[in-house]
């Protein structure tokens, strides 16, 4: 027996539902009615998060317990209270296989229990197991860096390269490279498909994934995308655009940008075609979830601009800050991480201050992993004007820039506490359930659940479990 755990970021049941009624064919119907289904609600509390939501399911204890609440946190405390339910399998003699799951750097010490281990895509260093899946890390956090709050046509062409020579050796199909051609191409004819380059990177990861998979067949593996959760955030009413007010939205925004969720879909929906044909030939079974869902933001206004810190770099160079006193950190725009490396750095930072945008101060927050965060809450600004202590800074001199957004788009859709979670076996006597309504699980079922699966006791501090 082995387990396929598919981490479909925030997907809800509205959507899954949805697509598996318009499509009866697709593999999200085909999955919706032969899988048991559970509505999972996450047991967090305050501003819900996808870094904060995902090691709630993956320890069994919520955010109150395990505290996380960054992007690039040091974990080491908490792993040795609260440890990832795949680090209590692996250490149980479980061949475990991680890909992207959240939260998932660094590197465990001990690796001899794990067949593959790629980290998330904010990870600090491009560190994989095993050393030869580096070339794709090391170009997908390249990426990660210059798709901001839009998504930059530029590639870093020496990552880029490393990648190319190892990338059909690593498993990229050549469905992929051709469907990466044609996005290519369609970039050049329409601007608009550039949004599409997101989804990209998740299909190059699933082939490595899947062929990792195939190739060394963990007991249990993990694999996390976020890429229609992203689209989700943005595109969210050209699919239900009765969530909102009528008229909220300009018809033409809705038809530029009706396709990009269905495809999104369709990526996920291949992917879970090829997993769900391993299982059947496998005997293996999948798990399909997410931490939480996402839902229409009613009241949002449509977002043509941003005001956004698009190089800390000069900013940090124009308060006086060295570059041997602060290190970047990924992190989801319009938020930008650093961490300070001296006492003199904290001390310059004061100088943030006596600065002004379009009237407000940038926002300053020290984190629970001792970093620091800055962001600006600026949006649909007909202009900028940035003062230091009355006197006018040109925006360029700063890093602080007015920002088109080439979709239009805000956070249309954002977090609910309701998420989803299919468990699919092949060979189950469960049949059909087409008319089957959705069972009300919490989140923290989910890892106690996942080790009774395994025949191993799940840790005092977890709840029951008994989904599986």
């Amino acid at each position: 027996m082995s387990v396929i755990v598919y981490e479909l970021n925030e997907v809800p049941r509205k959507l899954f539902d949805f697509y598996s009624s318009a499509f009866p064919l697709s593999a999200f119907a085909l999955l919706r009615n032969q899988s048991k289904l559970f509505q999972t609600q996450t047991a967090d509390i305050g501003n819900l998060s996808p870094w904060i939501t995902w090691p709630t399911m993956h320890r069994g204890v919520s955010n109150i317990d395990h505290e996380i609440s960054e992007l690039g946190q040091n974990l080491q405390a908490v792993n040795k209270e609260f440890p990832n339910v795949y680090e209590i399998l692996a250490k149980g003699g479980i061949q475990v296989g991680i890909f992207g799951s959240l939260q998932s750097y660094p590197l465990p010490d001990k690796l001899e229990n794990y067949c593959f281990y790629v980290p998330d895509t904010f990870a600090a260093e491009d560190d994989c197991h095993p050393d030869h899946l580096t070339e794709f890390q090391s170009f997908n956090l390249s990426m990660v860096r210059k798709n901001g709050r839009n998504v930059s046509g530029n590639i870093d062409l020496k990552r880029a390269l490393g990648f190319l020579r190892s990338s059909v050796k690593l498993g990229v199909k050549p469905y992929t490279f051709s469907k990466i051609a044609r996005q290519l191409v369609a970039e050049k004819f329409n601007k608009d498909r550039l949004v599409r380059r997101r989804t990209s990177q998740i299909e190059i990861a699933f082939d490595l994934y899947f062929h990792q998979l195939k190739e060394t067949k963990p007991d249990i593996s993990f694999f996390f995308t976020n890429h229609l959760a992203s689209s989700m955030h943005r595109y969210w009413p050209s699919v239900f655009p009765k969530d909102y007010r009528e008229g909220r939205f300009d018809e033409h925004w809705l038809a530029r940008w009706s396709a990009e969720i269905p495809h999104a879909v369709r990526v996920a929906n291949y992917q879970l075609a090829n997993l769900m044909d391993y299982c059947k030939k496998s005997g293996s079974e999948l798990i399909v979830c997410g931490s939480m869902g996402q839902g229409a933001v009613e009241d949002v206004e449509p977002l043509e601009s941003q005001i956004l810190i698009t190089n800390l770099k000069r900013l940090m160079t124009y308060i006086g800050v060295t570059e041997d006193e602060w290190e970047p950190k990924l992190a989801m725009a319009p938020r930008v991480v650093f961490t300070p490396k001296s006492e003199a750095c904290l001390v310059k930072l004061q100088r943030l201050d006596d600065i002004l945008v379009n009237g407000q101060k940038i926002e300053l927050r020290h984190t629970a992993s001792n970093d620091v965060r800055l962001n600006i809450m600026l949006t649909n600004q007909k202009q900028i004007e940035i003062l230091d202590s009355g006197e006018f800074v040109p925006p360029a001199k700063i890093g602080i820039e007015n920002v088109h957004l080439q979709d239009a788009s805000g956070s249309y859709a954002y977090h609910i506490p309701e998420g989803i979670l299919l468990h699919y076996e092949p060979h189950s006597d469960h049949g059909n359930n087409s008319t089957d309504e959705w069972t009300e699980i919490s989140a923290l079922d989910f890892a106690p659940s996942i080790l009774q699966k395994f025949s191993m006791t799940p840790p005092a501090y977890m709840k029951k479990g008994g989904v599986f």
